[in-house]
C-alpha cells in the first residue's frame, strides 16, 4: 500500500516555496509512483478533539487523513498537533528552505505575533525527519543538535513552466521580496544598480513590492521604476513582460548561506540573461555572475545591451535553467523516497498496512 502525504502550506499553492517544495513534488510523486499526495491549506481536525488522527483540507475542499504530514513554515503549527499525530501513528516531517534562526527579525516581537518565528523552536525539534533545500542548511540543522534524519531535497523547479519570449532592451530588474531580504543585499542594489539607471538610461522592474517594502521607499527615482506586487509563479512571464536583463545582488550575511538559486532559475528559465552580483559560492556556476563591484556590474550590463550578445546569453541562460530543473527534480524525488523508506525501515510509523 502506497503512503498518503499531506503537504501543509499557508499561502497560495503556486507561490514560491509552496510550489517548489509542495505542489510540484506532490504531483511528481503521484505521477511517478502512485502515492496519495495532496497540498492542504487548512485543518479538518477540530482543536478540541485530541483523540483521532489529523486530517486536512485541500484548496478544492477535499479532505485527506495522511500517513505523513510535511509541514512547511506555517504559523499555526504547534507541538500539540505533532503529539496528536504521533499518538495516531502519523509521521511529521519539517520542510525548510531558509535558515530562519539567523533572519534579522527571527523572534523579534513586532506586534501581536512574532515575526518570522512560526513557533519553530516549539515544535521543530520533535519531528521525525527534516527536509532541507541545501547541504549548508543540513549541516546547520545537525550542528544545532537535531536528532532526526536531515535530508537534502533541492527546490523542485519546473523545466518548462515559465515559457517566455523576451527581447533585448533597457529594462533591468528582478523578482525580489524585500521584506524577506537582509539589509546588506538591499544596500548592494542601492550601490550597484541605482547609479547606472540614469547613466545607461535604464528602467528597473521590481516584482514583489509591498507597502513599506519597495525601492520607491528606499528613495529611488520613481520615473526609473516599475514596481508590482507578487504574483503566483505561472504569472511571472506576464508580470515581468518587457524585462530584458535580470539583476540579482547577494551580499555577505549569515542568512544568505542557506539560500538557493531560485531567483536566478526563475529569470533564466524565461530566457532572461542575468547579472548576478555576488561572491556567494551558490552563484559560482550561475551564468552572468560578476563580482559585486560597480565596474563589474556596469560592464556586464553594457554587454547585455548589445542585441547579439544578449541573444547568445539568453539561449545559454535558458539551457542552464532547464538542466538545473531536471537535476533538482530527480534529486528531490529521490530524497523524499529515500526518507520514506528509511522511516519505514526504522519503524517510526506504520506507513504501510501491517508494517510497524
Amino acid at each position: 500500500m502506497n503512503p498518503t502525504i499531506a503537504y501543509l502550506i499557508s499561502r497560495h499553492p503556486l507561490m514560491g516555496g509552496e510550489f517548489y517544495r509542495g505542489v510540484r513534488p506532490a504531483a511528481l510523486l503521484n505521477r511517478n509512483f502512485g502515492w496519495g499526495t495532496a497540498v492542504c491549506n487548512r485543518m479538518a481536525t477540530e482543536e478540541d478533539n485530541p483523540g483521532g488522527p489529523l486530517s486536512f483540507v485541500t484548496p478544492n475542499d477535499r479532505v485527506i487523513t495522511p500517513d505523513l504530514i510535511v509541514v512547511r513554515p506555517i504559523r499555526e503549527w504547534r507541538q500539540h498537533w505533532t503529539d496528536q499525530a504521533h499518538a495516531n501513528g502519523q509521521l511529521v516531517v519539517a520542510d525548510i528552505d531558509d535558515d530562519v534562526w539567523v533572519h534579522d527579525y527571527y523572534g523579534v516581537d513586532t506586534g501581536p505575533v512574532e515575526h518570522e518565528s512560526d513557533h519553530y523552536d516549539e515544535w521543530f525539534w520533535n519531528v521525525d525527519a527534516v527536509l532541507v533545500s541545501t547541504k549548508h542548511l543540513a549541516s546547520r540543522i545537525k550542528e544545532m543538535g537535531h536528532t532526526a534524519p536531515v535530508i537534502v531535497a533541492p527546490n523542485c523547479y519546473d523545466p518548462f513552466g515559465l515559457t517566455s519570449d523576451p527581447s533585448p532592451g533597457r529594462v533591468i530588474g528582478t523578482r525580489l521580496w524585500l521584506s524577506g531580504r537582509m539589509e546588506p543585499d538591499l544596500v548592494l542594489y542601492d550601490e550597484l544598480v541605482r547609479p547606472i539607471l540614469d547613466e545607461l538610461d535604464l528602467t528597473f522592474m521590481h516584482l514583489g513590492a509591498e507597502p513599506g517594502h519597495s525601492f520607491t521607499d528606499r528613495g529611488w527615482d520613481e520615473s526609473r521604476l516599475i514596481e508590482r506586487a507578487s504574483v503566483p509563479i505561472p504569472a511571472f512571464p506576464l508580470a515581468l513582460e518587457g524585462l530584458s536583463i535580470g539583476m540579482i545582488c547577494m551580499g555577505e550575511h549569515p542568512y544568505n548561506l542557506a539560500k538557493t538559486e531560485t531567483h536566478a532559475a526563475e529569470l533564466a528559465s524565461m530566457g532572461i540573461p542575468l547579472v548576478a552580483a555576488s561572491n556567494h559560492s551558490l552563484y559560482k556556476n550561475i551564468p552572468g555572475r560578476v563580482d559585486p563591484t560597480p565596474e563589474a556590474v556596469r560592464g556586464r550590463v553594457e554587454l547585455l545591451l548589445n542585441p547579439v550578445a544578449w541573444g547568445i546569453e539568453s539561449r545559454s541562460t535558458r539551457l542552464w535553467a532547464r538542466r538545473l530543473a531536471a537535476k533538482n527534480e530527480a534529486l528531490h524525488i529521490s530524497a523524499v523516497t529515500r526518507m520514506v523508506e528509511r522511516l519505514r525501515r526504522e519503524g517510526v510509523v506504520r506507513i504501510m498496512a501491517g508494517i510497524k
